[in-house]
């Protein structure tokens, strides 16, 4: 019976968080991924930067 009320307890706990979370963030962001690149601005889509990233992956060489 205490697991049950503790198991209600951070139910409730993570509902609030969630809740506070949701009206915090702004209705435009959706999954708030980043366009540009930080380091150059350059636009990524959220994938990685072609011209931040290194060219040749050479194992230390």
């Amino acid at each position: 019976m205490v697991i049950l009320w503790i198991g209600i307890r951070i139910g409730i706990l993570i509902a609030i968080i969630l809740i506070v979370k949701s009206i915090k963030t702004s209705s435009h962001d959706v999954l708030g991924v980043n366009i540009y690149c930080k380091k150059c601005g350059f636009k990524t889509n959220g994938l990685k930067c072609p011209r931040c990233e290194k060219k040749s992956q050479s194992f230390g060489v």
